[in-house]
C-alpha cells in the first residue's frame, strides 16, 4: 500500500469512527445503572456491512469507546473497544454469507459482552436493564442499517466500496 493510499485509508476510517461517535452520542441514560442506551449500533452494522470487518471492528471499537469517555462513562471504554470492535469484525467478516445473519452475530456478540459485563461490575440486578436495553438497541441498529445500507451501497459504490 502506498503511502497515498495508507492515508486515505486511514482518514477514512477516521470519519467513519467519527460517525460511531457521534450515533453513539445520541443516548438515553438509565436510571439506576451507569449504563445507557444509543444509536451507535447501526452506524456500527452500516460500516461493517458496507466496508468489511477492518472498519467494523476499528470503527466500532474506537468510535463507541471515545463516546463513552465524552458522555462521562470512562470505566466502560476498555470494554466498549473490545465488544464493539468484536461486534464489527463479526458483522463485517459475515456479510458476504448474509447480510442478517452477520448482524445477529455482531448483535450476540454484543448483548452478551455488554451483560455479562454489567452483571460484573454492578450485579446480577444489573443483567435484565443491560440485556434488554441491549436487545432494543440491536433491533433499533439493525433496523436503520437495513435501511441505510441499500441507500448508500448504491450511490457509493462506484467510488469506494470493492468486491
Amino acid at each position: 500500500m502506498n503511502k497515498s493510499s495508507l492515508a486515505s485509508s486511514i482518514s477514512f476510517g477516521a470519519i467513519m469512527a467519527a460517525c460511531v461517535t457521534i450515533a453513539t452520542l445520541l443516548s438515553i441514560p438509565m436510571p439506576g445503572f451507569r449504563i445507557y442506551f444509543n444509536m451507535g449500533e447501526g452506524a456500527i452494522y452500516t460500516i461493517a456491512l458496507l466496508f468489511g470487518p477492518r472498519y467494523g471492528a476499528l470503527c466500532g471499537g474506537i468510535g463507541a469507546s471515545l463516546a463513552d469517555l465524552i458522555l462521562g462513562y470512562p470505566l466502560w471504554a476498555p470494554f466498549t473497544l473490545i465488544i464493539k470492535g468484536l461486534e464489527g469484525y463479526a458483522t463485517g467478516k459475515l456479510r458476504k454469507k448474509n447480510r442478517l445473519l452477520a448482524v445477529i452475530g455482531g448483535a450476540i456478540i454484543m448483548v452478551i459482552g455488554y451483560t455479562s459485563m454489567a452483571t460484573i461490575l454492578y450485579g446480577i440486578q444489573a443483567a435484565p436493564i443491560e440485556f434488554g436495553t441491549d436487545l432494543a438497541q440491536t433491533g433499533i441498529g439493525a433496523t436503520a442499517a437495513s435501511i441505510l445500507t441499500p441507500i448508500i451501497e448504491k450511490r457509493l459504490k462506484p467510488f469506494f466500496l470493492s468486491n
